[in-house]
């Protein structure tokens, strides 16, 4: 596996996953947005992850401001305007540059995602860690090669088709750039659970030498848990103050006062991984093992049946029991009394 390294994190086959906590589309001022990082921080993540949108950037986007979007909430199924969620996200440039210094006071990464080739001159400027490009941004390939010439870390979306990454990935390359995360990312708000597809995470493996990471759409945190058994070397999960909130993206994320827990459940499942070669050690003890001892008083001459023989702890009295076959029709040389422990010596050597 390549190594990424962002900021002061290196990424690769033997590093713990990066953990990127997402404020994106949650925070409804810029002081919710600097509590959302302070608790990121505090909580042991790595990062945190925006979409920087600048004043009249959703206006720009959008063509058609009657697009809506599908999404659940704790009173059920609901729409937006697309408009709407998006216009909530626009900061001043000196705001974005406040959370950036803010979240290096805090000591955590800012990884963002910029929506115009005019936001990445600036988010360069003021020194953000890492950039992502968004699920509806990995067909634009004048933008992805404007962000491949920052030399930055630049962390790809999979959820759409593969041939758009695959095409993103030459042109980061065509760059110079090789500093590449590819997330496996499922659709919806929240995600089914049928549709998460965690299995696309060894696609992606088995295709491309790039550290693979899993964003996730789902509610809760299981599905971030598995994707690290997977092999996941990042992690994207939404955040919010108050899932009730009735607008996109809340239902599925979690609260504040759930970061901690979740930071040290997905520590626990990587430290549960361990070794795979741990199958060629003994994890048992020779205490916990047995030996081959007299099952009743055996003459002079006598040929060695399995009915002769008992099974005794420890391992290390004499015979241990994995040679059992190998003393099978041997022929004692003296008595040996019940319950004594079998020694090589007892017997001829033929």
């Amino acid at each position: 596996m390549k190594k990424v390294t962002i900021g002061d994190k290196i990424i690769d086959e033997n590093s713990p996953c990066l953990i990127s906590l997402e404020p994106g589309g949650t925070f409804q001022s810029i002081d919710e947005a600097k509590k959302m990082i302070k608790i990121s921080a505090e909580s042991g993540a790595d990062a945190i992850k925006f979409q920087t949108f600048l004043p009249g950037d959703a206006d720009r986007m959008m063509g058609k401001k009657d697009l809506k979007v599908n999404y659940d909430t704790s009173e059920g199924k609901q729409q937006e305007l697309v408009y709407d969620a998006l216009k909530r996200r626009e900061l001043t440039k000196e705001e974005w540059k406040e959370l950036v210094d803010y979240s290096k006071s805090q000591n955590i990464l800012f990884i963002t995602a910029p929506y115009f080739p005019e936001t990445i001159d600036f988010l360069k400027e003021i020194k953000i860690d890492a950039i992502k490009v968004s699920k509806g941004d990995i067909n634009n390939v004048l933008l992805i090669d404007k962000i491949a010439k920052t030399n930055l870390p630049i962390i790809l979306d999979g959820r759409e088709k593969f041939s758009d990454v695959e095409k993103d990935v030459k042109i980061c390359e065509d760059n110079g750039n090789s500093q590449i995360i590819i997330m496996h990312c499922p659709s919806g708000y929240p995600s089914e659970n049928a549709g998460v597809h965690l299995k696309a995470i060894h696609g992606i493996q088995k295709k491309y030498d790039f550290p693979v990471g899993f964003a996730d759409h789902s509610v809760g945190g299981i599905m971030n848990y598995a994707a690290v058994a997977l092999g996941a070397k990042m992690i994207e999960k939404t955040i919010t103050s108050d899932k009730t909130l009735n607008y996109v993206e809340h239902y599925m994320s979690l609260e504040l006062d759930e970061l901690e827990k979740f930071v040290k459940n997905l520590r626990a499942v990587e430290s549960a991984l361990g070794d795979p070669d741990i199958i060629f050690e003994s994890r048992v003890s020779d205490d916990t093992r047995r030996s081959l001892v007299a099952k009743n008083d055996i003459k002079k001459g006598d040929q060695i049946t399995e009915n002769l023989l008992e099974f005794r702890r420890p391992g290390d009295l004499g015979i241990p029991v994995s040679q059992g076959f190998e003393i099978i029709n041997k022929i004692t040389l003296f008595d040996i009394p019940k319950g004594t422990s079998l020694k090589w010596n007892m017997f001829n050597n033929e």
